[in-house]
């Protein structure tokens, strides 16, 4: 019996199909797998800010330092992950060069499961992936050191109970990596108004007049934009400390941010309110801080 076998042009037709549906499917398949992603930093994100605050139970309402000390050796780095890390039981830890246990943000809860990866094995590789808000998590880097003491520039962080609406206020943002050699990270998020917009239209000394508020610094044609602000370190942009701090935008515009009241988010580009959402009124910088001096010496309303 004569055996009826496939035409090229019979197969040609069928990869072509197949090839249609390929390129159909595989974007599908992409947003999928990113949306999936985004779930769960979304609930990483949360963990981390419930942390934050159980941390406060413990401490007279007081949320912890997004950072002390530096990496001088006679003084350890110590920051916010390590500082949560017994309430939440869940990330990174490794001891460090001074013999102390410690947590850099770079696996569990603290991690975005769609930034770059961090070497699990060296503890000197910091992550961070999520940055809390200095102007609520004192920064205080270099912190240790007798000039830094001596100067009174060593900040508190702020209590729960002095933040005025904390269900709009965020505490701890998915922000930008640094993934060279040099392994540093921010444990924090930049706050400072520039970085985010280049001027806000109000009334001076009344903040409820405020009517443009929104982070143009991600629009290209600002006077502020800058694609550093929207990536992660690379050798591109080797020395631009900005492409570590600010708030990332990785799924398709879309960054995760945790509240002070506990709840987490997710924010499209352009859609952040830096007075609204990052400006905390804390007072007590003096001009002796450089890490805060921006706000010195009065408030931006």
């Amino acid at each position: 019996m004569k055996q009826r076998a496939f035409t090229l042009i019979e197969l040609l037709v069928v990869i072509a199909i197949i090839a249609i549906l390929a390129a159909i499917l595989f974007p599908v398949f992409a947003s999928a797998k990113l949306a999936a992603k985004k779930t769960q930093t979304l609930s990483n994100v949360k963990q981390s800010a419930l942390g934050l605050i159980t941390y406060c139970t413990d401490v007279d309402d007081y949320f912890p330092m997004a950072e002390y000390g530096d990496n001088d050796p006679n003084y350890p780095h110590f920051t916010w992950t390590s500082a949560i890390f017994p309430y939440v039981k869940n990330g990174d830890q490794g001891v460090d060069s001074h013999g102390l246990t410690v947590s850099t943000g770079k696996d569990g809860i603290f991690k975005d499961v769609a930034g770059p990866q961090v070497s699990m094995t060296d503890v000197a590789a910091e992550g961070y992936y999520f940055g809390v808000n200095r102007l609520i998590c004192a920064a205080n880097y270099d912190g240790g050191q007798p000039w830094f003491n001596n100067a009174g520039q060593v900040l508190p962080s702020m209590s729960q109970t002095e933040i005025d609406a904390p269900a709009d206020k965020i505490l701890i943002a998915t922000k930008g990596l640094n993934n060279l050699a040099d392994k540093w990270n921010y444990p924090w998020f930049v706050d400072w108004q520039f970085q985010y917009i280049d001027s806000i239209a109000h009334t001076p000394g009344d903040a409820s007049t405020v009517y443009r508020d929104g982070d143009t610094s991600k629009n290209p044609g600002s006077p502020v934009y800058s694609p550093i602000y929207d990536t992660d370190c690379s050798s591109t942009s080797a020395g631009a400390w900005e492409c570590a701090a600010h708030p990332r935008y990785r799924y398709s515009k879309v960054a995760v941010f945790g509240f002070s009241d506990g709840h987490a988010k997710a924010i499209v580009r352009g859609a952040l309110q830096w007075y609204k959402n990052i400006y905390v009124k804390r007072g007590g910088i003096t001009s002796a801080s450089w890490t805060y001096g921006w706000y010195y010496p009065q408030e931006p309303f």
